[in-house]
């Protein structure tokens, strides 16, 4: 057998949950948004995405998460800044919810990555050496996006973001 692989959106709670179909980012706090009816206005932040990787099924261990964007359409626009949670050194874990917010989310601080990462940058149990020997949960990825006050009307790229994993 082998495990099984989903996305959890928290929104307003940690309570507030659902199995996302896309990881959009907009000015309202919602799973699956339109991205063209909740735009996000030059000179402010998206709403916050909270999100973790859940594995079901059966399996020995799940380990060495590794969170990146791995395609983004033609690149970003001019102003345009994606920032994560993820860090591949003084990892403090991101397993407590706070309620997204579309200020500054201090828990999305660095840049996101655009290749795949060298090691492990998002943890299981708040460490990046964590693991799952059963059906569990990662620490919480949190995305946000910066738009800069000089960004251009309009959409911007579809972007794909990819949680590899080992699975041993």
């Amino acid at each position: 057998m082998a495990a099984t692989f989903s996305w959890i959106e928290y929104n307003a709670t940690a309570g507030d949950t659902s199995v996302p179909t896309n990881l959009n980012l907009g000015s309202t706090n919602a799973a699956d948004l339109a991205p063209s009816t909740y735009p996000i206005t030059a000179g402010t932040y998206s709403y916050s995405k909270w999100v973790t990787g859940l594995w079901g099924g059966t399996f020995t261990r799940i380990e060495n998460l590794k969170f990146w964007c791995s395609a983004s359409g033609s690149g970003l626009v001019s102003g345009e800044i994606l920032r994560f949670s993820g860090t591949e050194s003084s990892y403090g874990g991101t397993d407590s919810f706070v309620a997204p917010t579309t200020n500054a989310d201090a828990q999305a601080a660095n840049t996101l990555v655009y290749s795949e990462p060298s090691g492990a940058n998002t943890g299981i149990g708040g460490s990046l050496t964590g693991s799952l020997e059963s059906a569990g949960d990662s620490d919480f990825i949190v995305l946000q996006a910066s738009i800069g006050s000089g960004a251009s009307a309009g959409a911007t790229q579809t972007k794909t973001f990819t949680l590899q994993y080992d699975e041993v």
